[in-house]
């Protein structure tokens, strides 16, 4: 058994300022675990499943969440940087003042999610399903947001500027886009939405 496994075990569930060095939470299934002021590096997490798990002031680095279902789950204050969440499932999350650096989302579910105050820089998010996002401030720098599946999010005020945002996946009538911030170098790209071809 890991000593993650113990510490959680022995503290019912709500575990409190610790530091994880590759530990291995793979295929497991937990119960609802509150992980306060905790950092975790090199940590894997791959196809855990887990239940309204709660991450609250964690960071989070060089750690694999693959494939990983971690639906309703809560994540307040947290740092994640250079970690892969490739096919994670988050659905129905919700995400307060967090940051992501330097991350691999491709395929990364966050539908029905609520987003305050969350950055995103450098992330891979290509495939990526952010349907029905509730969002509050979002940052969003330098990812790609290539095929990202958006139905029913309104990025009014997110400013895409910096993004790849080829064939963006939207509704026929691309309200989600209205209100959203693009460069002059982008406008092809949604162009291409329309089936309309520059000349």
């Amino acid at each position: 058994m890991s000593n993650i496994v113990e510490i959680i075990e022995s503290a019912d569930g709500e575990v409190c300022e610790q530091a994880f060095y590759d530990e291995d939470l793979s295929c497991l299934e937990l119960g609802h675990v509150e992980f306060e002021d905790c950092s975790f590096e090199c940590c894997t997490f791959a196809e855990l499943k887990a239940m309204r798990i709660t991450f609250d002031r964690c960071s989070f680095d060089g750690c694999d969440f693959s494939n990983a279902r971690l639906p309703i789950s809560y994540w307040r204050d947290c740092r994640m940087r250079e970690s892969r969440l490739v096919g994670c499932d988050l659905h129905q999350s919700y995400f307060v003042r967090d940051t992501l650096v330097s991350c691999a989302c491709s395929y990364l579910n966050l539908a029905e999610s609520k987003l305050e105050q969350v950055t995103l820089q450098e992330c891979d998010l290509r495939e990526a399903s952010l349907s029905q996002l509730k969002l509050k401030r979002l940052t969003i720098e330098s990812c790609d947001l290539t095929r990202a599946e958006l139905f029913g999010t309104r990025l009014r005020g997110v400013d895409l500027s910096s993004c790849t945002i080829q064939a963006l996946r939207v509704s026929d009538t691309f309200f989600e886009l209205r209100g959203a911030k693009i460069g002059v170098d982008q406008a092809p790209d949604l162009v291409g939405l329309l089936g309309v071809k520059l000349v």
